[in-house]
């Protein structure tokens, strides 16, 4: 974007602020470093909705990572829900095109502050409820603390569809108001009614509320409609801050090197009730010469966050006597399933197919670890009776393209790289991503935990002045309470009166070992969960995690190793990704959650 463009649209966008000059930093690639000052008339127009967009598409579209940010930053601090619609109607038209700025536009607004902009973004999620931007916009808000994101929640709860009603109680339980309580009691008893007294089991969405309540409330009142109600008529007036301070604190401990959202967090330690011997580790034996075959080992990923299972080597699944009943989930590890020397342990240089030529002397004793055809048709019989596999990196080579060809092959090996990832644009409310691709969590501000606003600059004094009768938001307050609805007789605010945006774009990497093999994707069946736009320019394709169903079972592999993947943000965001598909496999097992 050039000088002349930036100027034009940071001075329509502060037109309607009380301050008529602003200093910007550019740190463009293509501007270099520079800072200037725009100076305006004080009696200048504020900008139309249409001119808002106009802009932002510019701002977007240029390329220009830190001009987009300073507008983001603008634009949220302007009154009204013009600025908002704005940004997310230029996220929506972005159907094709720089996944990078789809998911900047989303995470900017989420960090957005002003009152009126969470109206427009509730109402924007109920307009585009039939696309993938609703999706991707709660996931956005994921980690939002602002008691007005329970304008969104209360829409998405009313009319959204049950995927996004779930995405919407995940943003809930970490809000800590009494406002929230008072938005999930009414979607409590709905749910609650489907039971017909007991004749049906419980809904997700309703479990998925108790637990939510659980982590509001501090308190363990079961999954019983009445408890809640008439504890919450009687609690009600103390204030959420006291009833909390009052509660003993019942947070899940659950061993992870992030914490899980608190509706996870009860069904990870779920996991403890699963049988024994319902997870299952395969992985390949040590050669004679010592050489662990293994490039991966998922059993330490699950010791590290305590999940009971078994680890067998591949050669005893190959046995007819190994039998996999009760065996609910299966997790196989990437080995070295090409022919090697098992006798000596001297290379003479890099052969590919990450071995070495073999360098000491006769007798040479060649081997191979690969899995067997008993293997892969036993395990195909027992993902259609319904269990859950987990694969990676080699094992696409190994098993999937053998036993699930119709649904995956292997695609041509790759080069060691680190590239960017995404979430497949709307698949954010897949239970597989859950928690995957938001901002990490602020653990300091967790043990603080600030009440009023959950301002970082509020200091202890003011939480000692919480006054209970203050609603959260009374702008947004149920009609059958007696007092207006969102937006109806809200008094004007000042932009001086909205709090900064925190605009920062979330950065999360893949890292893939040399000669993984691609994926290519076979069948419709097959869902993208992630995706890299610079592993499509390798190699055509950019799918780095995918699943798919077959039969009763599910089948979910990941691109190179799972084990080594980190994040600039969260070295454990990937970590998620594993726990979801533990918690899935413990929810079809259960029946419940």
């Amino acid at each position: 974007m050039c000088h002349s463009a930036r100027f034009l649209l940071l001075g329509l966008l502060l037109a309607s602020s009380p301050c008529s000059m602003v200093v910007v930093a550019s740190s463009s690639p293509e501007l270099g470093s520079s800072t200037a000052a725009v100076s305006l008339p004080d009696d200048e127009k504020p900008p139309t909705a249409r001119e808002l967009k106009k802009l932002i598409q510019q701002a977007a579209m240029s390329g220009d990572a830190a001009a987009l940010a300073e507008v983001l930053r603008t634009v949220g601090k302007l009154p009204g829900r013009e600025g908002t619609a704005a940004v997310l109607s230029t996220a929506a038209s972005l159907s094709s095109g720089p996944d990078d700025i789809y998911w900047f536009l989303l995470q900017g607004v989420a960090g957005f502050k002003g009152p009126e902009a969470f109206t427009e973004m509730g109402e924007f999620v109920l307009r585009y409820k039939s696309k993938p931007v609703s999706r991707d916009l709660l996931n956005s808000l994921a980690k939002c603390r602002s008691k007005y994101v329970n304008r969104v929640i209360r829409r998405v709860l009313e009319r959204g569809s049950t995927d996004m009603q779930l995405m919407a109680v995940d943003i809930a339980a970490g809000v800590p108001v009494r406002r929230t309580v008072d938005v999930l009691m009414p979607v409590l008893e709905r749910e609650a009614a489907k039971e017909r007294g007991g004749k049906r089991p419980p809904t997700p969405l309703k479990l998925a509320i108790i637990s939510a309540l659980e982590a509001l409330t501090r308190q363990q009142l079961g999954d019983s409609l009445i408890n809640w109600q008439g504890w919450w008529n009687k609690a009600r007036e103390q204030g959420l801050k006291v009833i909390r301070d009052e509660a003993d604190d019942h947070t899940p401990t659950t061993g992870l090197a992030r914490p899980l959202d608190p509706i996870r967090a009860r069904q990870f330690l779920g996991l403890e009730e699963m049988p024994a011997g319902s997870v299952l580790v395969i992985k390949g034996p040590t050669a004679a010469n010592g050489n662990d075959t293994n490039f991966d080992h998922i059993e330490e990923v699950l010791e590290r966050i305590r999940i009971p299972h078994q680890v067998v080597e591949k050669g005893e699944l190959e046995k007819p006597s190994y039998q996999l009943d009760g065996v609910a989930a299966i997790f196989v590890n990437c080995t070295q399933i090409n022919k090697f020397c098992g006798n000596h342990n001297i290379s003479l240089g890099y052969v590919g197919n990450r071995m070495g030529r073999c360098g000491g002397p006769p007798p040479h004793d060649t081997v191979q670890f690969k899995m067997k055809q008993e293997a892969i048709e036993k395990l195909v019989k027992w993902v259609e009776k319904g269990g859950y596999l987990f694969t990676e990196d080699w094992v696409l080579v190994e098993l999937l393209e053998i036993g699930f060809s119709r649904y995956v092959r292997s695609g041509s090996p790759l080069e060691e790289a680190e590239v960017s990832i995404h979430p497949e644009r709307g698949m954010t409310a897949h239970p597989m991503l859950r928690g995957v691709f938001i901002a990490p969590v602020d653990l300091d501000a967790l043990r603080r935990e600030r009440w009023a606003g959950y301002d970082d600059d509020e200091d202890d004094e003011e939480d000692d002045e919480y006054d209970p009768t203050v609603e959260d938001d009374p702008g947004d307050v149920d009609r059958e309470r007696g007092k207006t609805a969102v937006g109806d007789g809200e008094a004007a605010i000042e932009p001086s009166e909205i709090e900064d945006p925190d605009i920062r774009l979330i950065d999360h990497r893949w890292k893939i070992d040399k000669e993984s093999p691609s994926l290519s994707i076979q069948s419709k069946k097959v869902q993208v969960l992630v995706e890299s736009e610079q592993l499509r320019k390798i190699c055509g394709e950019g799918a780095v995690a995918i699943t798919f169903p077959v039969g009763r079972g599910r089948v979910l592999h990941v691109l190179s190793h799972f084990g080594k993947q980190s994040s600039s943000d969260n070295e454990a965001t990937i970590e998620n990704i594993l726990v979801n598909f533990l918690l899935q496999v413990r929810i079809r097992a259960s029946g419940t959650r």
